[in-house]
């Protein structure tokens, strides 16, 4: 790869960033997530440590929007390994049995606190149970009631 296109891949990493920043925030907004950076805390790091693990075995699973140019991605902890773009990420919904457990203890609760971590052009979304939030500090100030899908 020459110099040109190093410095070409560089910049679209660094937009798709700055986009996941955006997308983040607009989230953030919306729903009143609390927002992190993954390098603050160690559980969001073994997330990401998982999530590079899936890529790099090729046991990720991606939808067939993700390519090697960068952008906005997708994923969540109740999901590991799955990744989406923006366009996709209905696709990460979580069934009515994951939607009331907590990511980090995996045991069922209600109501679940959700948070959001970014990491370059990664978004993870996760939801914690009342013990884990008040742990880690990550979980959303507010309760977010479990949403049960008629």
């Amino acid at each position: 790869m020459t110099t040109a296109a190093y410095t070409a891949l560089a910049d679209q990493l660094n937009a798709a960033t700055t986009d996941a920043a955006r997308h983040q925030d607009r989230i953030a907004q919306h729903t009143g997530v609390k927002v992190r950076t993954i390098n603050h805390h160690p559980w969001l790091h073994a997330q990401i440590i998982t999530l590079i693990t899936a890529l790099t075995s090729g046991t990720a699973r991606l939808c067939p929007h993700i390519s090697a140019s960068p952008r906005v991605i997708h994923t969540a902890a109740w999901a590991p390994g799955h990744l989406t773009c923006t366009a996709c990420i209905s696709a990460l919904h979580p069934g009515d049995a994951e939607d009331s457990t907590c990511d980090r203890c995996r045991r069922p609760c209600s109501p679940i606190y959700p948070g959001m971590a970014q990491t370059g052009p990664i978004l993870l979304a996760y939801g914690l149970c009342q013990r884990c939030a008040r742990r880690t500090g990550l979980g959303q100030l507010a309760p977010f009631p479990v949403q049960r899908r008629r």
